[in-house]
């Protein structure tokens, strides 16, 4: 019972002290945006878990064995959610990324919490105290919980992957590579709204209609660079940034014809 309420209490601590971080806390690691690595851990740890804790529901035995682990493991679970969240806060203001990720990785933060209360409150009263309406209400909710953790957090990790990769996948399939199309200055005036924006940025093309909503800065940012030669505005602006760099590259359709 005091090795339970100590790992209880303390990760319930670690859990409260990590929501209430700074803006920014988790912001990076070495340098380079934590999202992605903390993104990583979380879409793997969470899920095996979830799966874990709705197996461990019919084999009771073992999980009062190892309840007092599990409440830790979830905690640092929890804990990398909150991260992920923060993380993905700072990537977002600094290069954007699409509202919809952005929501569910939200609804992924109250769910992980709840699942961690849930169990530990279980564990109570399954093999501390125990009340049995009250450990078969709660471990009803633990299943519940988990398979929804599971769910969410595929839909976050597959919203993830796809606004980073989506576009560039689908552009190497169906190119051969990006300098295979040669595009004219007249067709890319025609392209100059921001439902239909191309642009140019040195001798190369870009679509970034899909960038319109997400820029930091504002969709007005973006629009005044459709159907235009943006090269000046654009390398006065982000010349050496890395991030702006790398979101460009993924939006890149081909070369400006001569």
């Amino acid at each position: 019972m005091r090795k339970f309420l100590i790992v209880s209490l303390s990760s319930t601590l670690i859990i409260g002290v990590t929501y209430f971080l700074p803006y920014g806390a988790w912001a990076e690691l070495g340098a380079l945006p934590a999202h992605p690595l903390i993104v990583h851990a979380v879409v793997v740890l969470l899920p095996l878990l979830s799966i874990l804790l709705i197996v461990g529901l019919f084999k009771k035995d073992l999980l009062k064995k190892f309840h007092i682990v599990i409440i830790g493991i979830i905690a640092l679970s929890t804990v990398g959610v909150l991260a992920a969240k923060s993380s993905g806060d700072s990537l977002s203001a600094a290069v954007g990324l699409p509202e919809f990720h952005a929501e569910w990785g939200n609804n992924l933060v109250p769910l992980a919490m709840a699942l961690f209360a849930s169990f530990v409150l279980f564990s109570f009263f399954s093999f501390h105290r125990t009340i049995k309406v009250a450990s078969s209400t709660l471990g009803v909710l633990v299943a519940f919980l988990a398979v929804g953790t599971v769910g969410m957090t595929y839909v976050v990790g597959h919203s993830g992957a796809e606004s980073v990769w989506k576009d560039r996948y689908a552009f190497a399939k169906d190119q051969e590579g990006s300098n295979s199309r040669k595009i004219s200055l007249a067709e890319v005036r025609t392209h100059n709204s921001s439902t239909d924006c191309w642009t140019i940025v040195g001798d190369n093309v870009y679509d970034v209609t899909s960038f319109v909503s997400r820029h930091p800065a504002g969709s007005s940012a973006i629009k005044e660079m459709c159907g235009t030669n943006a090269s000046e505005d654009y390398l006065g602006e982000h010349s050496g940034q890395q991030e702006p760099e790398m979101w460009l590259e993924k939006l890149k359709i081909g070369t400006l014809k001569p």
